[in-house]
C-alpha cells in the first residue's frame, strides 16, 4: 500500500508569496491606468475622442413636396383656314414671326366677289324704284278706296264698285309688300358678299407666333384649307401628371416649375385640374399657369415640378449631413453632457424622415428640440457616448 507525498511548508509559503505579490502588482497598474487617464475622460482600450463639427436644429415653416413632370403647352394652338375659296395673292408673316390680334397673315384675290357685290348693288337700286313705285300705287289705291266709300254712303255709288276697289287696294298693299322684302333681300345678300370680301382677308384669332406655314403665295386656297399653324404668344400652360392622392391638395395653389433642359425654374400664376384621370396610371393632369414674358418658354419642352402635398406648419431641421444610416434605421447624433466627462458625449436619436428639400432634412424625433447641437461632420464612424472634441464650421 503506497503513501501520498506529503507537501514542504517551504512550498507553501513561497506560493503564498507569489499571490500576494500578483495581487500588489495588479492593484499598482490599476491605479496608474486611472491616474494617468487624460482629461477628455477617454481610457486606455476605449475610443479616443471624436473631431466633429455640429449645427443647430432648426424649427422650420415647411410644406412637403412631391416631384411630378410634365409638359410645356400654348395656351392656344390653331390652324388657320381659308374661308373662302380663292387664289392666295399674299403671305405676310413666316415661321417664328410674331402675330398680333387682328393682324392679316395672307389675302386672297377678291375680283370675283368684287363683280358679285356690284351686282348686288344694281339689284338693289332696282329693288328700291320698285319699292317706290308700289308705294305710291297704294296710296292712290287707297284714295280711291275712301272715295267710293263715301259715295256709297250717299247712296251715289253701287257696293259691287266699293268691293273692287277695297280688293284692289288689298292687292295693291300686297305687292308694295313683296317689294319691300325683295329689297331686304337684295341688302342681306350684299352685306354677305361684304362678309363674304373680308374673310378673303385671313386675320389672326389671337396674338401668337407662326410655327408652320401651309401654303405659298400664288396656290389656290379652297374653304378649310391651312394656311398658317399660330400658337398663342405670352402666358404658357406646363401639364403635369399628378398622381390622385396628391390633386386634391394642390387644387388652387402656385409651384415652382423647372425647365428639364436648362434648370430654369419659373413660379406658376394658378394650377387647376383637368376633371378626367387617366385610367392606366391613375393619375390627374393639373395645368399649371406660367409667365412667359419674351415667349423664352417653348412649347413641347420638358418640366418638373415641385407640388405641395401638406399643409405649411413648424418642422425639425436638420441639414442632409446629420443623417447616419444604421441597421435599426435611419438617426442622428447630438451633443449631449455626460456626469464625470468633461467634455460632451455622443447621444443617437433613432429619427423619421419626413421628407427632403434640397440640402435640409425635415424629420421627427423623440427627445429632440430646436436649439439641440446635432453633428454633421464626423459623423461617420462615431459611437454612442464617445466624447467629442468640436470645431468650427467653415
Amino acid at each position: 500500500m503506497s503513501s501520498q507525498p506529503k507537501t514542504s511548508p517551504l512550498i507553501v509559503v513561497i506560493l503564498t508569496i507569489l499571490v500576494i505579490g500578483a495581487s500588489w502588482w495588479g492593484i499598482d497598474a490599476l491605479s496608474n491606468a486611472k491616474a494617468e487617464e487624460g482629461p477628455s475622460g477617454s481610457t486606455p482600450g476605449g475610443p479616443p475622442p471624436a473631431n466633429v463639427i455640429l449645427a443647430t436644429v432648426e424649427s422650420k415653416a415647411s410644406t412637403q413636396t412631391h416631384q411630378v413632370v410634365g409638359t410645356l403647352r400654348a395656351r392656344s394652338r390653331a390652324k388657320i383656314a381659308a374661308r373662302e375659296a380663292g387664289a392666295t395673292l399674299t403671305i405676310n408673316f413666316d415661321e417664328g414671326d410674331l402675330v398680333e390680334i387682328n393682324s392679316v397673315i395672307a389675302t386672297l384675290d377678291t375680283r370675283r366677289l368684287d363683280a358679285q357685290i356690284a351686282e348686288a348693288i344694281a339689284e338693289i337700286t332696282v329693288a328700291e324704284a320698285l319699292v317706290h313705285q308700289k308705294k305710291s300705287r297704294v296710296k292712290r289705291s287707297a284714295i280711291d278706296l275712301a272715295m267710293k266709300e263715301t259715295a256709297f254712303a250717299g247712296n251715289a255709288l253701287s257696293e259691287a264698285e266699293v268691293l273692287d276697289a277695297r280688293s284692289a287696294n288689298n292687292v295693291d298693299n300686297s305687292i308694295y309688300a313683296s317689294a319691300q322684302d325683295s329689297l331686304k333681300a337684295a341688302k342681306s345678300r350684299l352685306e354677305l358678299l361684304n362678309v363674304r370680301l373680308d374673310d378673303l382677308k385671313i386675320l389672326a384669332p389671337f396674338t401668337g407666333r407662326v410655327v408652320e406655314r401651309h401654303i405659298e403665295p400664288g396656290e389656290w386656297a379652297e374653304p378649310g384649307s391651312a394656311i398658317v399653324t399660330l400658337i398663342s404668344s405670352g402666358e404658357i400652360e406646363a401639364w403635369l401628371q399628378v398622381p390622385e392622392r396628391f390633386a386634391a391638395t394642390a387644387r388652387g395653389k402656385q409651384i415652382p416649375v423647372t425647365l428639364t433642359a436648362t434648370g430654369q425654374t419659373v413660379t406658376s400664376t394658378s394650377l387647376t385640374i383637368v376633371p378626367e384621370a387617366e385610367t392606366s396610371t391613375r393619375t390627374l393632369q393639373m395645368v399649371a399657369l406660367l409667365p412667359n414674358p419674351g415667349d423664352t418658354l417653348v412649347p413641347g419642352l420638358s418640366v418638373s415640378a415641385a407640388l405641395p402635398v401638406s399643409e405649411n406648419t413648424e418642422r425639425l431641421a436638420v441639414p442632409v449631413n446629420a443623417i447616419v444610416q444604421g441597421y435599426a434605421g435611419p438617426g442622428i447624433f447630438i451633443s449631449s453632457s455626460q456626469e464625470g466627462s468633461p467634455l460632451p458625449v455622443a447621444k443617437r436619436l433613432p429619427i423619421e424622415i419626413l421628407f427632403q428639400e434640397n440640402e435640409t432634412v425635415y424629420l421627427k424625433a423623440e427627445g429632440l428640440k430646436a436649439g439641440d447641437q446635432v453633428v454633421v461632420e464626423g459623423n461617420e464612424r462615431l459611437f454612442p457616448f464617445q466624447t467629442l472634441l468640436i470645431g468650427d464650421r467653415k
